[in-house]
């Protein structure tokens, strides 16, 4: 279930955001999830999803920030606000209960995006609930924020790109082990016709600051592109609602249908 959440900019902190902010929309996210321990308990138990070792629900997506008019600032790494309103589109996977729930939860919210050095204040004025995305085998998609998916080679991991020729089949391995976690059982369907293509070769890769400016800071790749995929409607559902690879939760894998 898609929400969208109509921003109005506070320049209180200023106007400067930083490139590398999709990690401090993940926080927030879970900081205005955790506001409500009890909702977000039954929400959880309503769905049938449980949590093991105290471990957060991660099966979320979000877009980066739709800014309107705005400028890039090279010597700062930071893109200058110009327009005092912004939207943010954020899936959830449940359903039940989940309308209510996020939109009691996220309404009137205030936060704050950035590093140490730059940050931007953020009013939410609305909440909208999308409609659902109609699902069919065979979909064009476009990534809106870069595509990660991992391969991992003894104790090194590497970054796979599109165009690698098991890259569909990591696809669909990652769709599969989300699907086993939402459902409490393996995909029992057909995902034999299951394909994943390029729609062109316009790939274009993104290497993303992860905690940006602190001690922990990590960097993580990922590819920019549009594709078309085939396969059972209950995958490709996971797929459009909840994002494609892996680091969902930290704003990689968000795609639109074209």
């Amino acid at each position: 279930m898609r929400f969208r959440l109509t921003l109005h900019i506070d320049r209180s902190q200023g106007d400067l955001l930083p490139f590398n902010y999709q990690h401090e929309q993940s926080a927030v996210i879970y900081h205005i999830l955790s506001q409500a321990d009890e909702q977000y308990a039954t929400w959880l138990h309503d769905n049938g999803y449980q949590t093991d070792n105290g471990k957060r629900f991660k099966l979320f997506a979000y877009s980066r920030f739709s800014l309107g008019s705005y400028a890039i600032d090279k010597r700062s790494s930071c893109l200058i606000i110009m327009s005092d309103w912004a939207s943010w589109t954020i899936s959830f996977l449940p359903e039940k209960s989940t309308q209510k729930f996020i939109q009691g939860l996220f309404a009137n919210q205030h936060f704050i995006i950035g590093d140490k050095f730059h940050k931007v204040a953020f009013d939410v004025m609305g909440v909208e609930t999308l409609p659902a995305i109609e699902v069919t085998p065979l979909m064009s998609f476009r990534a809106t924020s870069p595509v990660c998916v991992k391969e991992h080679i003894g104790d090194q991991i590497r970054y796979m790109s599109p165009k690698d020729s098991n890259y569909g089949e990591a696809i669909l391995k990652g769709l599969l082990a989300r699907y086993e976690t939402l459902n409490g059982a393996p995909f029992t369907g057909d995902v034999s016709n299951f394909h994943f293509t390029l729609i062109d070769t316009k790939v274009k890769s993104a290497l993303i600051a992860i905690k940006s400016g602190t001690p922990q800071q990590t960097f993580v790749k990922g590819y920019l592109y549009s594709f078309k995929m085939t396969g059972p409607e209950e995958l490709l559902r996971l797929a459009a609602e909840g994002g494609i690879g892996e680091e969902c939760s930290q704003g990689f894998g968000y795609i639109i249908p074209l």
